[in-house]
C-alpha cells in the first residue's frame, strides 16, 4: 500500500502537478505495459476490492481516462471520479458484486501532458470531430484491439479476473464514451455491460446516431448519462438511448439526466452510483 501511495504521489509531480496527499480509498496498484497496437508505453491503475482474495475470480470494470478515476493527485485538474469511494460503498452494502476496477490511461496521459487533448481525441475517436481540429487523423478504429490485445491480457496476467463478456464492463465519458459506443457497434461481444457518460454525439456529424440505428446485438445493460447544462444536445443523447433500446437483442437501457449537470468528471461521478447499481443489477454479490 505504501509503495502505491508513493508512486501516486510521484505521478502527480510527473504530470506537472504539485505533489499532494493521495485520496485513494482501498488498495490501488499500477501496472505498466507496452502497447503493440498504439506502439507506446502504457499505464493502468488497478483498484482491488475489500477482502481481495487471489483464490477468487472477479468481474472487471474498465474505466477510460483512468488517471482521473481514483486519485485527485493525478486526476485531470485534480478532479477525480471517486470510483474507489463509490465502489467501496456499494460493495460493502452488498448492492454490487466485489469487482476489480481498472483505470486505463488515455493518449494525452502517455505524453505526460493531460492538457494536450488532441492526443486523447485521436486515440478515442473513430471519426473526425469537425468542432475540434486537433482530432484529425483519428486512430480510434484500433481502440477495440488495444483493449482486447494490450490492456486485458496485461491485467489478466497479474490479477484473477473472471472470463467472458458477462464479467466485463466498460465505462467511458465524453470522447471516451464515443470509443465505448464504437466498441458497442463493432465488437458488441467484448463487454456485457457499458456506462456511457455524456457521449459526444456530434462527432463525425452525428455518426454515432447513424451507427446505432437497427443494431442486432449490444451489451445486455447500458447506462447513459447527460447533464442539462452541457454543450451537448440532450435530445440527441436521448435519441442515442432510444436507438440502443431498439436493438434486436432488447438490452435494458437506463437514461439518467442530471438537472443542472455539467460536462466534467465531478458530475460524471454523481451518476456513478445509479449507473453501477443498474448495470450490475443482475449479478449477485
Amino acid at each position: 500500500m505504501l509503495r502505491a501511495v508513493l508512486m501516486l504521489t510521484l505521478c502527480g509531480a510527473v504530470y506537472g502537478q504539485a505533489p499532494c496527499t493521495p485520496t485513494v480509498t482501498g488498495r490501488l496498484e499500477t501496472i505498466h505495459f507496452e502497447s503493440k497496437v498504439f506502439h507506446n508505453s502504457r499505464t493502468a491503475w488497478v483498484w482491488l476490492p475489500p477482502g481481495f482474495d487471489t483464490a477468487k475470480r472477479y468481474p472487471v470494470l474498465y474505466v477510460l481516462d483512468g488517471a482521473s478515476a481514483f486519485d485527485a493527485c493525478i486526476a485531470f485538474h485534480h478532479e477525480e471520479l471517486r470510483a474507489d469511494e463509490t465502489l467501496t460503498e456499494l460493495i460493502g452494502a452488498g448492492k454490487i458484486p466485489a469487482l476489480i476496477a481498472v483505470g486505463v490511461d488515455n493518449g494525452s496521459d502517455v505524453l505526460r501532458n493531460p492538457d494536450d487533448g488532441g492526443a486523447r481525441a485521436r486515440e478515442f475517436l473513430p471519426s473526425y470531430d469537425p468542432t475540434f481540429p486537433a482530432s484529425r487523423d483519428p486512430l480510434g478504429a484500433a481502440y477495440p484491439e488495444f483493449l482486447e490485445k494490450d490492456v486485458m491480457p496485461a491485467v489478466a496476467a497479474k490479477y484473477p479476473v473472471a472470463a467472458g463478456s458477462g464479467n466485463t464492463t466498460l465505462w467511458g465519458a465524453s470522447y471516451g464514451a464515443v470509443a465505448a459506443v464504437n466498441i458497442l457497434v463493432r465488437r458488441p461481444e467484448m463487454f456485457g455491460r457499458m456506462i456511457l457518460e455524456s457521449p459526444e454525439v456530434k462527432v463525425g456529424n452525428g455518426q454515432m446516431l447513424r451507427d446505432t440505428m437497427n443494431l442486432v446485438m449490444t451489451p445486455t445493460r447500458i447506462a447513459v448519462g447527460i447533464g442539462t447544462k452541457e454543450f451537448l444536445p440532450v435530445g440527441l443523447v436521448k435519441q442515442l438511448a432510444d436507438n440502443l433500446k431498439g436493438t434486436t437483442s432488447r438490452p435494458q437501457v437506463q437514461l439518467n439526466i442530471t438537472e443542472g449537470g455539467t460536462h466534467d468528471t465531478k458530475t460524471f461521478g454523481t451518476r456513478l452510483v445509479a449507473a453501477l447499481e443498474f448495470v450490475y443489477g443482475t449479478m449477485k454479490p
